[in-house]
């Protein structure tokens, strides 16, 4: 065999050879980008898991504040019924009394028991009109206070929601940079390897 054909021929090996390495290094490249996408899916879908155990968390929570909120609600009408009952009770025993000292002393105490149980009513109506007043007071302030529960959670589930949409697409814009780099890396050798 003369010089030329040898060279001939180890040329062709060469380039050969080249070239299985180049297909080798092509697998490796797109095995190594399948590990990194999946290892990326899996860290996505934690994170998606973490936020969804946050959400309940925080809904739970907000369940047993507002629970707790209307049992004290519920509470204080309670005991502002009794209380209720209880000055009405002691005003017709007062009135059903004082019918019976007017009976009793005539019409001459009449006009005087009349202006004390005038004042006395009028005191059980003011005493109920301050706790009704101190009632409405405490809801608005209840229904105040569950409106900025209600605000916070919105502005914690928008800070959330734009926290994990920023995450999502840097890991997707990460991928798409190393992908292109290991594009242009095989382009690269391609056209070394490749006359």
């Amino acid at each position: 065999m003369d010089k030329e054909s040898r060279e001939f021929l180890e040329k062709r090996l060469l380039i050969l050879a080249q070239r299985d390495d180049v297909e080798k290094m092509r697998q490796e490249t797109k095995s190594a980008f399948r590990q990194l996408k999946e290892e990326n899916k899996t860290q996505i879908l934690e994170w998606k898991e973490e936020t969804k155990g946050a959400l309940d968390q925080v809904k739970k929570e907000w369940a047993s504040g507002t629970e707790l909120l209307r049992e004290e609600i519920r509470k204080k009408f309670e005991k502002i019924g009794e209380e209720i009952k209880t000055a009405l009770a002691q005003s017709k025993t007062e009135v059903v009394s004082r019918l019976q000292l007017v009976s009793e002393d005539g019409k001459t105490n009449l006009a005087s028991s009349l202006a004390t149980a005038r004042k006395e009513t009028k005191a059980d109506i003011d005493q109920f009109n301050a706790g009704l007043k101190e009632i409405a007071d405490k809801a608005h302030k209840v229904t105040d206070e569950v409106g900025v529960l209600s605000q916070q959670m919105k502005e914690g589930f928008s800070e959330l929601k734009e926290e994990l949409g920023s995450m999502m697409k840097f890991s997707f814009a990460d991928i798409e940079k190393k992908l292109s780099a290991l594009e242009a890396r095989v382009k690269a050798l391609e056209k070394k390897v490749l006359p």
